[in-house]
């Protein structure tokens, strides 16, 4: 009971661990030559989903999400508000939050058993990853046409994508990479902390395999000994 209740406390720290790293990311930005910054507020919600999994995952951007709303500068470019929740760049910031419960439910819960250079799990961690920066565009680049069109300004698609998306494919491609060796080496230790129980339960499989391998063999050894079925009746 005292680890279930440590391994709770733990997790919800990560969740706002991990809140608080995707709110410091409005600090972060790195210039590239193309003139489109690199910020990492998608990189740090990506990984939340990716090594929390989905519920915890989600969890962080939500809490992200209700910083920034209640006013609180977490959003790009040092904003909050609901203004900004709802402006022109808003639906990328609802794109978070699917991105990040999507990829977490790809990936799953990490477990103490998972090997970091699993081909697998990479596998999954790509395809969550792939998912879930792609996701956030999603809602975001819609929703920066129709807040456009009722401001006055109504943008075509091929405007809306080279204001919304083009800039910043370097920038998220590069994240991207980033993201899957880092989730495949930090899920093993986080599922160390978070679900310590996983060791507990392989240990108890593996111990139900081997009794039943010993009954198999046991039964398998009387039946030949016997040279016929136990149950012939004769």
């Amino acid at each position: 009971m005292k680890v279930k209740t440590k391994a709770s406390i733990l997790r919800t720290t990560f969740t706002a661990l991990f809140a608080a790293l995707i709110c410091i990311g409005c600090f972060i930005s790195i210039p590239l030559p193309g003139g489109v910054p690199i910020t990492v507020q998608n990189l740090f919600a990506m990984l939340a989903a990716l090594i929390l999994g989905g519920v915890q995952g989600a969890g962080s951007v939500g809490l992200f999400i209700i910083l920034g709303i209640i006013g609180v500068p977490v959003f790009s470019g040092l904003k909050g508000g609901w203004a900004v929740f709802v402006g022109p760049t808003g639906g990328f910031i609802w794109g978070y939050f699917l991105a990040a419960l999507v990829a977490g439910l790809i990936v799953g819960t990490p477990h103490t058993f998972e090997k970091r250079f699993s081909i697998k799990m990479w596998l999954r961690i790509i395809l969550a990853s792939l998912a879930g920066f792609a996701l956030i565009y999603a809602p975001g680049i819609p929703w920066f046409i129709h807040v456009m069109a009722e401001k006055g300004k109504p943008q075509t698609v091929s405007a809306a994508l080279n204001a919304t998306l083009i800039p910043f494919i370097p920038g998220d491609t590069i994240k991207f990479i980033i993201s899957i060796p880092l989730a495949a080496v930090l899920r093993p230790i986080a599922a160390r902390y978070l679900y310590p129980d996983d060791e507990q339960e392989l240990q108890e499989i593996m111990e139900e395999m081997k009794t039943r391998k010993a009954v198999h063999e046991k039964i398998v050894s009387k039946f030949k000994g016997d040279g016929k079925p136990l149950d012939s009746g004769k």
